[in-house]
């Protein structure tokens, strides 16, 4: 069974060219009425120009009995013209036009069928040249315009042929006048839909370019309703293309300029880190950053950056965050979190934190790591005699010993009270031992202002045994020496591992 093949949709355009659609038909005719009009109004002044020389040509038959009627003709054509030019001023819309231009052709074609029938030398030329005037130089709709062209040609053929002489050539002449109609209509309908065409594809860019404005005033809205800095810079050459105030005002106009380019913000790593996501996935989500100003200023920032076409270029659209206040809180929440507030030393958690981590690295690159407990002595007694504030002071006195006297990867911490403990990387129990020895001497030398006396310390040194993986037995063992150091009669620096204790008791 064959199948049927659906009707095609119908064409925009009637058989004479013009839009189907009589919205479209009007808006046509309406926007293009101002030049239309000014085209009928010097072909009306044209046709009078013309016809009052044609009256020196017409003088040539004064005295014969076809004068009379040539100058009336005349005449009537001139007068029709004047009249027809002054009501064109009047034109508001193209019905009205259109009406006058066939008002007006009444007039010239029963002129020109009078004009003819003397069969002078131009009387041939007024036939054949009078439809094409019609067809080709009156706006006028197409239906109005063939019935006036064929009107035209059939008046001035029946004009032409009253005379008896040639009534044998009327089959030859009326062919040649149908086929010039055909032809001019062809003509005719073909420039109608041209014309109609180029209309349409002119609105559509028309209407296309007001588009892309206001897609561009709506991009340039947003751009600028973003808080955050928003660039659009394209791939290749690194120019920035857009730029909202937020962007100008956090990177300075001259960089979104390219003076420098944003480029030199970034970190090269950094920036391949960036370029690398950006070609892989297409775009770049909560990509943190430090970006550095030629100035010295370095900020933190989050990007959310995404690959686009803007327009015909190839670009990266980029919203900046700068979250430099919230890494400064996020450092300092850390460090209240980790640290001793009295001190200022790390407090417990971050003791145990980082005790764990380096007996993890210890034992991977086997290196030496110690432990030391630090105890203030009669620590209760400067509370009872001085105050809280005098023991406050100590404490901060024996951080501030520390903080001379360890290196910078050593950690010194307040665990507890009095209590302080130290964590000493690539330190076996003899740098230890030599570390807290000058930390208890230190702290016996420098008696603080305002009182009588000074204070004292005992300490306990053990370091991490192979196969340990915890800060817990490291500690009780330095724990214990510490304790062995106060019963020693306190001011005393021992460690575990040369305490007379039996094997049995220890851990």
């Amino acid at each position: 069974m064959q199948a049927v093949t659906p009707p095609s949709a119908p064409l925009p355009f009637t058989p004479g060219g013009e839009f189907r659609s009589a919205a479209s038909e009007a808006r046509y005719r309406a926007e293009r009425l101002p030049e239309t009009l000014r085209h009928v109004q010097l072909a009306f002044f044209g046709a009078f120009a013309v016809n009052v020389l044609f009256y020196l040509s017409d003088w040539r038959f004064f005295g014969q009995p076809h004068f009379p009627a040539a100058l009336a003709a005349r005449t009537a054509i001139v007068a029709a013209s004047l009249l027809c030019l002054g009501l064109a001023g009047r034109v508001r819309a193209f019905p009205q036009l259109d009406r006058l231009c066939a008002g007006w052709s009444v007039p010239v074609i029963a002129a020109g069928a009078v004009l003819v029938t003397p069969h002078t030398d131009v009387a041939l030329f007024i036939i054949f040249v009078l439809p094409v005037i019609f067809y080709l130089a009156l706006p006028m709709s197409f239906p109005r315009t063939l019935a006036t062209g064929l009107g035209c040609s059939a008046a001035t053929l029946a004009g032409y042929l009253s005379q008896a002489p040639v009534r044998d050539t009327a089959v030859g002449l009326g062919l040649a006048m149908l086929t010039e109609n055909v032809v001019l209509a062809l003509l005719l309908i073909r420039a109608n839909r041209l014309q109609r065409l180029a209309w349409d594809a002119t609105r559509a860019a028309r209407a296309a370019g007001e588009d892309l404005a206001q897609h561009r005033q709506a991009l340039q809205t947003v751009l600028q309703a973003v808080p955050a800095p928003l660039v659009i810079v394209a791939r290749d050459s690194r120019r920035v293309l857009e730029a909202n105030d937020a962007a100008r005002a956090f990177f300075g106009e001259a960089a979104c300029q390219g003076r420098p380019a944003l480029d030199s913000f970034f970190d090269r790593k950094e920036l391949a880190r960036l370029a690398g996501r950006l070609r892989d996935l297409g775009h770049a989500e909560e990509f943190e950053t430090r970006l550095s100003w030629p100035d010295g200023t370095a900020r933190d920032v989050l990007l959310a950056a995404r690959r686009i076409l803007f327009g015909s270029v190839e670009a990266v659209v980029a919203i900046v965050m700068d979250i430099t206040g919230r890494k400064e809180m996020e450092a300092h929440l850390q460090l209240l979190a980790n640290t001793d507030p009295l001190t200022g030393l790390a407090n417990r958690a971050r003791f145990f934190a980082a005790a764990s981590a380096a007996i993890r690295r210890a034992q991977r690159e086997g290196r030496p790591l110690s432990v030391v407990m630090l105890d203030l002595d009669h620590f209760k007694a400067i509370n009872d005699t001085h105050g809280h504030e005098a023991g406050d002071a100590f404490l901060k006195a024996l951080a501030g010993l520390c903080r001379d006297l360890l290196r910078g990867q050593d950690l010194a911490a307040r665990i507890g009270g009095e209590e302080f403990a130290l964590l000493l990387p690539d330190t076996d129990k003899a740098g230890a031992l030599a570390l807290a020895d000058r930390l208890r001497l230190a702290t016996a030398g420098r008696p603080l202002p305002g009182l009588d006396r000074t204070v004292t310390l005992s300490a306990g040194v053990s370091e991490v045994r192979p196969g340990e993986t915890t800060v817990d037995a490291v500690l009780s063992r330095a724990d214990q020496a510490l304790y062995a150091a106060k019963h020693a009669g306190r001011n005393h620096v021992l460690v575990y591992e040369d305490l007379l204790i039996p094997d049995a008791l220890k851990n």
